[in-house]
């Protein structure tokens, strides 16, 4: 796709979070916003943040951290640490230090550089990313299915966590000399429980990280999924006794979000003749079919431009074109995960009912419950429906590409 011929530097739609250099696109979240200025404008905080995937939850914490940054209240990381299922303490406390030198070393000045705690922390660095690539990708617990794993891989202890622990106050006494007032702030991702990461697992990490949580001159932004900060009061009591404040972010009005698609579209236009090849009432129907997730509308328009040769063989996408498209997209992501005759019809019902248990679906499709169960944990496994445990009970609700694929009125292709 060919942005600069259409009048465009680049591509306004991007799936990527805010980053420091696109904070002048962020839209919404202002009452949020307000909140989370306040809770950071103190030093050694812990906020928890919360909401549905896709909705903007990593972009929102993005924006309070680097808003924080250019006050001079915080020194951040560029990226969000993405925690990774089955890391222990250790290697978790390694990446953080890890980008945090990083972050320093581009970005501090040379006298914070050349300075022995810093040189000592960032040769320390080195030698465990060093031992981590000797024993492969695996050491760090990359390969896991998400919501498969039953313990901690057994990753190489390099270095204690007590010793890790002490350079990281290194770090933070050298980010305050700096003239950061409060230190350094830090976001941990994809703290999804039961999608990403196994509870019991989950429970250790919170529980292992708890002192260093409370470490002088750092704060912490924990970002997840819908339920994380009930899990942590109900699993985690020794973490929930220190959590400065807990945020939940909905889907964005729609009022808001067209806002974001007008001033996305301005920001990235570099002919101001230029006109967006999209019809503002696809936006519009995107929002609706998709609740307002906004990483996958992004998504799929990256691959509308792409599917429709926008630019070569289409000038324009307007909601006749979009719509038969958009669903003939999704029916082929559920595709490709070659699902039986009887996984598919499962997954139809499912993309019509919503969220279900297994004792309704069984009796939905007239089958056995122990059948309807291992289709829909496969259909799990495969990531078009997730599970929310409720006690003993499990319920299970469609993805979007499953209910877009089935719950257009559009029936899926008979099998031979």
């Amino acid at each position: 796709m060919k942005w600069e011929s259409l009048g465009f530097k680049e591509n306004p739609f991007s799936t990527d979070p805010i980053s420091q250099v696109t904070l002048p696109i962020y839209v919404g979240h202002e009452a949020e916003i307000k909140i989370g200025d306040t809770v950071l404008d103190e030093k050694n905080v812990l906020v928890v943040i919360e909401g549905a995937r896709g909705i903007g939850t990593t972009s929102f914490a993005n924006y309070l951290r680097f808003s924080a940054q250019t006050k001079e209240l915080y020194f951040t990381p560029k990226n969000e640490i993405r925690v990774e299922p089955n890391w222990n303490l250790e290697t978790l406390l390694a990446v953080i230090i890890s980008n945090i030198v990083r972050e320093i070393e581009l970005s501090l000045p040379p006298k914070i550089v050349k300075d022995k705690r810093f040189q000592e922390t960032k040769a320390l660095s080195l030698r465990i990313a060093e031992a981590y690539r000797s024993f492969g990708i695996s050491a760090f617990g990359f390969g896991v299915n998400y919501g498969k794993s039953s313990g901690i891989i057994s990753q190489p202890i390099i270095v204690p966590s007590s010793v890790l622990g002490h350079h990281l106050e290194d770090l933070s006494t050298l980010i305050q000399s700096a003239g950061y007032k409060y230190g350094t702030i830090v976001q941990l991702n994809n703290l999804d429980v039961g999608t990403i990461h196994n509870e019991d697992h989950l429970k250790y990490l919170f529980n292992a990280m708890r002192d260093y949580f409370q470490t002088g001159g750092i704060s912490w932004l924990l970002v997840g999924d819908v339920g994380l900060r009930q899990f942590i009061a109900q699993q985690v009591d020794r973490l929930d006794d220190i959590i400065s404040h807990e945020m939940e972010i909905n889907a964005l009005q729609k009022t808001e979000y067209m806002g974001l698609v007008r001033k996305r579209i301005n920001y990235y236009r570099a002919n101001p003749k230029a006109q967006f090849p999209i019809d503002e009432v696809v936006f519009s129907y995107l929002y609706d079919i998709t609740k307002g997730r906004l990483r996958y509308i992004f998504g799929l328009l990256h691959r509308l431009f792409n599917a429709l040769s926008v630019g070569d063989l289409t000038d324009r996408i307007t909601l006749d074109i979009a719509k038969p498209m958009i669903v003939q997209l999704a029916q082929d992501r559920v595709k490709r995960n070659k699902l039986s005759y009887g996984e598919e019809q499962i997954l139809r019902v499912v993309a019509e009912l919503g969220e279900v248990s297994v004792s309704k679906l069984a009796e939905k499709v007239n089958k056995a419950t122990n059948y309807v169960s291992n289709i829909l944990v496969a259909l799990a496994q495969s990531g078009l429906v997730t599970v929310r445990q409720e006690g003993r009970m499990r319920y299970y609700t469609p993805e979007l590409d499953a209910i877009i694929a089935y719950g257009q009125g559009v029936k899926p292709d008979k099998r031979q």
